[in-house]
């Protein structure tokens, strides 16, 4: 991962302990995660956790949930652009979801489609591929493009990613089989019918999961990701039956240093949902470093809510564009946050 030689720190100096006393620590949850932490850190380098074919898609079990899925999204904080796309392919029910959404001077503009997939094929761009909305790979694990057609306007964009991608392990989350995700620099247009042309620069994230995905499993979850100059992070806190799954990284250009703690303060909404509108965070990195990071829409409509019901219930989704700033420099950025929240009927 590191761009240049870096002393490892042992799990023995993070933990202050002498080697009799680390045996009897074996079992101890914050030696695991230091033990997880070394190990990754001392393979870590230049992305060699990965292979193109995690770009890829992979084979299916036989559940009929499973889903492997790609996502995107994008601010351009000075022209007030952002937005967020991803399509979800899910051959044991022999569909796919195609989902755009785009946030422009205050305005929204959603697509979702679940066409049928009658013939499942390992082509990746075939696969990604619909009349309106379009992934295409150009290098894998690189730079893709995203495209998508309204009678309005053609969107375009490419994602390159800027540091290096995070793997956030095996089953680190219930929500899937397998995660990792990125930081990039974004770079597009927007050309309306007129010839007009809004150009798109700043930063986004990306993300690719594969695996059993239910949402209502889950009591809550907090995501997001935080983009400034040098940095960025990236982040999941699962809530699931009186227990806490966190997952999660702070990436620079050199490395990534895993999350080991993270609380979360929220003001909802006034509205009818009492969806999200701010939010704060004091993470945790593995090496000790803090931030405290406050997170607010990036405007009135740049969110959305998803819901899903199910015998028992409801399990709602807000996803929301948001401005960041850093409370600890005073540094702005850009990201996202996302909530999860079931309902149960009593």
């Amino acid at each position: 991962m590191c761009l240049f030689s870096w002393k490892l720190i042992s799990i023995k100096a993070l933990l202050g302990i002498s080697e009799a006393r680390l045996r009897k620590k074996r079992k101890d949850p914050h030696y695991i995660f230091y033990q997880r932490y070394n190990n990754e850190m001392s393979s870590n380098k230049n992305n060699s956790l990965f292979k193109d074919s995690d770009d890829l898609l992979h084979n299916p079990d036989k559940t009929l949930e499973w889903r492997e899925s790609y996502y995107f999204n994008w601010v351009d904080l000075n022209n007030k652009i952002s937005g967020f796309s991803t399509i979800g392919i899910l051959p044991n029910e022999k569909r796919r979801e195609f989902v755009f959404l785009l946030f422009i001077d205050n305005k929204l503009e959603f697509y979702y489609r679940e066409p049928s997939l009658e013939n499942y094929t390992n082509n990746v761009n075939k696969m990604l591929q619909s009349k309106k909305l379009s992934y295409k790979m150009i290098k894998p694990l690189q730079t893709w493009k995203i495209t998508f057609n309204s009678r309005k306007f053609k969107f375009n964009l490419t994602f390159d990613t800027r540091f290096h991608l995070y793997n956030f392990g095996l089953g680190s989350s219930a929500s899937w089989h397998q995660h990792f995700e990125g930081s990039g620099i974004i770079i597009g247009e927007i050309k309306y019918k007129d010839g007009t042309i809004r150009e798109i620069h700043g930063y986004g994230q990306r993300d690719k999961s594969w695996g059993y995905r239910n949402w209502h499993q889950f009591d809550k979850w907090y995501a997001g990701h935080f983009q400034f100059k040098n940095w960025s992070s990236g982040f999941r806190k699962d809530y699931q039956k009186n227990k806490v799954d966190l997952s999660g990284y702070i990436s620079n250009e050199n490395r990534n240093i895993p999350i080991s703690q993270l609380e979360i303060g929220t003001i909802n909404d006034t509205d009818q949902y009492k969806s999200p509108l701010v939010s704060t965070y004091h993470l945790t990195d593995a090496e000790g470093n803090s931030f405290n990071i406050k997170a607010k829409r990036l405007g009135e409509k740049s969110y959305i809510r998803f819901a899903r019901e199910f015998i028992g219930g409801y399990t709602e989704l807000f996803e929301q564009m948001v401005v960041i700033q850093n409370l600890d420099t005073g540094e702005i950025g850009t990201g996202m946050m996302e909530h999860l929240r079931t309902i149960k009927s009593t």
